[in-house]
């Protein structure tokens, strides 16, 4: 089931009645009906693959039964390589068995059959999330839940499909802390406020763009476009991504704020980043940081000096590019992040300085070359391809087909212009919601959220409650326009 559609939103509005008489009449049953809420809205599509994600679920949970406890630590060692290991595995065959056998026909031409196995919705997310859980039981870092509990915390709905990465640190202790599961109004108000800001961005904002920038892409699976189109259908899919992703963190921490819980900040304004170190600090917040806590550090991190430190943070974005994909295209976009993240702290080890305030003018400079950057790499994270991507950087840097300027690039060009003013002039909805703290505290933000609590930002009054009155009426007719979240395919 996709937020974004009218199923969904009666789904939310018919749960939230049946959840405030089930916490009125039988209360000890809140937490049951979420879990069969989630499990319902897991399920529309395909309800198959609610048996997958059971069996996923029973499997790890009685693994961190064995996992939990005093035990010699070769044993629990090998119970957590055990662990992940079968995890990836059924990341594997459902996500890469492709991959492996065209590789393989490829390269000893075998001509194995292709099985085309349909993705599990959500697979990447709800995996790696369980994954983190073995691995923080494993280290002593958490007690063992219920089974009600645990099952919430990897299902609930709101994160379910496309993220954020929940860790248990972030959600089981609001559930164990939670006392009354009774709604309340002010959560209510201001998670269907953030909520419909969410739903405008992807409906409206997101995809009506979208129609433009495939239809280039499309060109391009045969046919090199001219620099000025493929720049354009790079420019637009950049914030088809960006308000996509955007409007769905959104969506999903307003969902969950209804229910009385705050999810981690996933999304913090990244075409400001001034470089590639800050622009992932912004970005899918939830995936950088279970890559660096789970991944690079346990790689090296930066303990061996700067080489293996370069090799361990080259090796994370590889990897984390094949998260988001199976194909060659997903890798080089991960290897390219790799390469900006390698020669941006390169560049900051060789000038030193590194917290000395910037000059506007450099301060600038470093956003656009960022952004300009990041645009290069999305071709490749879009393209259906590695030859469709080629064919379009090619094009970009005027190796395309001879110069020109289509109707559908001018179709972006009437677009762009509003969105960079949105993306880098307006302040985004974390920033709006700052005083009323919806998202989990977030160290790397505090400063900017708590200046931004004493400005500008949504109130509990009538003229804001008209302006979510007006983004969700937008959104809801604009849902003709229906898309799946770009992120759903991972």
């Amino acid at each position: 089931m996709v937020f974004s559609s009218h199923a969904f939103l009666v789904f939310m509005l018919v749960l939230l009645a049946v959840y405030a008489g089930v916490t009125r009449w039988a209360p000890r049953h809140a937490k049951l009906t979420l879990v069969l809420a989630s499990l319902l809205f897991y399920g529309w599509t395909i309800p198959a693959y609610l048996v997958l994600l059971g069996l996923s679920l029973a499997f790890n949970y009685v693994l961190s039964a064995g996992l939990a406890g005093p035990q010699p630590e070769g044993r629990r060692r090998l119970l957590l390589t055990l662990g992940v290991g079968a995890n990836l595995a059924f990341i594997g065959y459902y996500k890469y068995l492709d991959l492996f056998i065209g590789g393989l026909n490829g390269a000893f031409d075998l001509g194995l059959p292709l099985q085309h196995i349909v993705l599990p919705i959500g697979i990447s997310f709800f995996t790696f999330q369980q994954i983190g859980y073995l691995v923080d039981v494993a280290e002593g870092h958490v007690e063992r839940p219920s089974v009600l509990d645990y099952t919430l915390f990897i299902t609930f709905f709101p994160q379910l499909i496309a993220g954020p990465i929940v860790q248990q640190s972030h959600f089981l202790p609001q559930v164990h802390a939670k006392v009354d599961w009774r709604l309340r109004a002010q959560d209510v108000g201001l998670g269907l406020a953030l909520f419909s800001m969410g739903l405008f961005k992807k409906t409206v904002l997101a995809d009506n763009i979208g129609r433009y920038t495939d239809a280039i892409f499309t060109t391009a699976q045969t046919t090199p476009p001219g620099t000025l189109d493929a720049w354009m259908a790079a420019i637009g899919y950049s914030f088809q991504i960006y308000f996509d992703f955007s409007g769905y963190s959104d969506m999903a921490a307003g969902l969950a704020f209804l229910w009385g819980f705050r999810m981690p900040l996933n999304f913090f304004s990244p075409y400001k980043a001034h470089n590639i170190i800050e622009f992932w600090r912004r970005w899918h917040i939830s995936l950088s940081t279970f890559l660096r806590d789970y991944l690079y550090i346990r790689l090296g991190g930066n303990r061996h000096g700067f080489s293996r430190t370069m090799l361990a943070l080259m090796v994370t974005m590889l990897l984390g590019g094949l998260w988001h994909g199976a194909g060659v295209q997903f890798i080089v976009w991960g290897g390219l992040h790799g390469l900006f993240l390698v020669l941006n702290h390169s560049w900051r080890r060789w000038v030193g300085h590194l917290d000395a305030p910037l000059s506007w003018w450099r301060h600038a400079a470093g956003v656009l070359l960022t952004y300009a950057a990041v645009c290069v790499a999305w071709v490749y994270f879009r393209a259906g391809s590695l030859d469709e991507a080629n064919r379009m950087v090619a094009a970009m840097f005027g190796l395309g087909a001879p110069e020109s300027f289509t109707p559908t690039s001018r179709g972006i060009v009437t677009f762009v212009g509003l969105y960079f003013l949105i993306a880098w002039a307006l302040p985004n909805t974390v920033q709006l919601f700052a005083r009323h703290h919806i998202y989990l505290p977030n160290k790397a933000f505090a400063p900017a959220m708590a200046q931004a609590a004493e400005g500008f930002g949504y109130r509990l009054t009538r003229g804001w409650a008209a302006v979510t009155a007006l983004t969700l009426t937008v959104g809801w007719f604009a849902i003709s326009n229906l898309s799946p979240f770009l992120y759903f395919q991972f």
